[in-house]
């Protein structure tokens, strides 16, 4: 699948009446910058962060982009964080449930349980976390088993 470019009218889906009500007033409010998109910004160069550290994963060329299917986890994330930007913006219990749901997800991807799908023009990521455990083993010949020899 394509990777997608989320826009402000992505967000406009993920709000209901009332939200959506707010963020437009709020928009007429600060017309030198654009909010939705500052936070759809920062939300998807966290999941391009997450992607990142599985180490399996690929990132695609463009860095507004991410999988198709991290969208609703991107746009659920989006409504928290402006929640967080615009307090008076209030989320209901499900928005807040779903994205819990989409930072476990997140944490799913960082720690390589869950891949996704590789874009077209893609740029690989750091190499998977591997760790080493070693230990020398015992010894058989030491300075008292070889006193007197």
């Amino acid at each position: 699948m394509d990777w997608i470019k989320l826009t402000s009218e992505d967000l406009e889906y993920a709000l209901n009446k009332p939200q959506l009500e707010t963020l437009k007033a709020e928009s007429l409010r600060n017309l030198k910058r654009n909010i939705s998109q500052d936070v759809l910004d920062s939300v998807v160069a966290r999941i391009r962060a997450e992607i990142a550290a599985s180490g399996l994963n690929a990132l695609d060329a463009d860095h507004s982009r991410i999988p198709y299917e991290l969208r609703d986890c991107a746009l659920r994330l989006a409504v928290e964080a402006l929640h967080l930007r615009v307090p008076s913006i209030e989320m209901s219990a499900a928005q807040s449930k779903h994205a819990d749901l989409a930072r476990e997800t997140l944490l799913r991807i960082a720690a390589g349980q869950l891949p996704v799908s590789r874009p077209a023009l893609a740029v690989r990521t750091a190499s998977a976390k591997r760790s080493v455990y070693s230990k020398s083993s015992p010894r058989k010949i030491t300075r008292a088993t070889t006193e007197g020899l």
